[in-house]
């Protein structure tokens, strides 16, 4: 019995030993968990990145300098589908200041809606396609007007997988080059509880675009649906989906469609918020196994000029700048480190309002991950966005 209770004593004694070490030891993980992470963004700051979702109207100095700065290039997305006067300043604008800066710039064209009951529209819009290529377009931007805008002749809503987009698609296919698809809008779209929202949110600024309280609407899983079927039918056109293909609100979501077709991908497109609001650990993982399918993308705009044509001061260029390069740093703490990041329940422009109210804890994500989902999947994915950019 004095022997087993010696045992025990002794077992104690080194269990309370080895328990007072732990402070010691976990303060020296701790360091070097900093010190991997420090090393990692070090790393970072010297590899090409490209972000892959940008709206930028014209060429601007201050801007080329900020890409300079982080060894960045950008690609901008044409819109206006359903304003064809906008469409084409927007894409004739990106034609020449992507052919005069190919180091910074590379550019994602779309197409006319408006006469789609023209008999001979396919036929116009794969005239124009063929002629963006054939200016240095890396892929096709279809928006979200298609599935929550434009109707039929009948009044019937207008869904991407309509046969009319059928010989576009087959072109695209042919071309073997990659549509871009913001297809549908978060959930939160159809979510009471954003019916009524502070001037400041999007939906407030865009009524059209929030369904609640519009039951004749597309629902949200029609629309995904219809999203679904085009990269079934046309299994060998890369489809990228916009803002995690508009399935934010869940990884797993995503999962499901990255499993079940090859051609899919999706940019991060502004929705760093969405993935913070989720379990770090399922989030992460997400990355991890996926890592050849996701591409970093901010939507951030930027011009030389503001609304009404004049060009902006020199401080105005400053604050965009700024706007830029704080997000960038931000998305790279949170992607980059294990940091624990402040953050808030209301998001508005990626910063969290009014104060914050927790921690999200960073992913940590590798560096040869961060290479692929900042630079190398956008190479993947939309051949020659890299032209130039040595």
């Amino acid at each position: 019995m004095k022997r087993i209770l010696t045992a025990v004593l002794t077992a104690a004694i080194g269990m309370i030993l080895f328990t007072g070490c732990q402070p010691g030891l976990q303060k020296n993980d701790q360091e070097a968990k900093t010190n991997a992470a420090g090393l990692v963004i070090d790393e970072f700051r010297s590899i090409r990145k490209i972000d892959i979702h940008t709206h930028i109207s014209n060429d601007a100095p201050y801007f080329r300098e900020l890409m300079d700065s982080i060894n960045m290039k950008v690609a901008t997305i044409c819109t206006g589908g359903t304003n064809p006067e906008r469409m084409n300043r927007s894409i004739d604008s990106a034609r020449a200041f992507t052919e005069n800066n190919p180091r910074y710039y590379a550019w994602v064209t779309t197409f006319d809606l408006t006469g789609r009951d023209e008999p001979d529209w396919a036929e116009q819009v794969i005239a124009q396609l063929k002629d963006d290529f054939d200016h240095g377009a890396v892929g096709v931007k279809v928006w979200k007007d298609i599935g929550m805008d434009i109707r039929n002749r009948e009044g019937a809503y207008i869904q991407l997988d309509d046969p009319m987009f059928d010989p576009i698609f087959e072109f695209i296919q042919a071309e073997g080059k990659t549509v871009l698809a913001h297809i549908g809008e978060p959930i939160d779209a159809w979510s009471p509880s954003h019916a009524e929202r502070k001037p400041q949110h999007y939906w407030a600024r865009h009524p059209e675009f929030h369904f609640w309280d519009n039951p004749e609407k597309p629902s949200y899983s029609d629309i995904m649906a219809a999203r679904d079927h085009v990269l079934e039918k046309y299994p060998d056109m890369r489809f990228v989906g916009a803002h995690m293909g508009s399935l934010s609100f869940d990884v797993n979501e995503v999962i499901k469609r990255l499993d079940r077709y090859p051609n899919f991908a999706v940019d991060i497109g502004g929705r760093t918020r969405y993935l913070m609001w989720q379990a770090r650990g399922k989030v992460r993982s997400f990355f991890m196994e996926y890592q050849d399918r996701i591409m970093y993308g901010t939507d951030k705009k930027a011009s030389l000029y503001n609304s009404t044509g004049e060009m902006l001061t020199e401080k105005e260029q400053e604050a965009l700048k700024n706007d830029f390069l704080d997000r960038y740093n931000f998305f790279l703490r949170y992607y980059a480190t294990d940091d624990l990041i402040p953050w808030a329940n209301d998001i508005y422009g990626d910063k969290p309002q009014p104060a914050p109210a927790y921690d999200v804890q960073g992913l940590a994500l590798p560096l040869d991950v961060l290479q692929k989902i900042y630079y190398q999947n956008a190479v993947e994915w939309f051949p020659g966005v890299d032209k130039a950019f040595k």
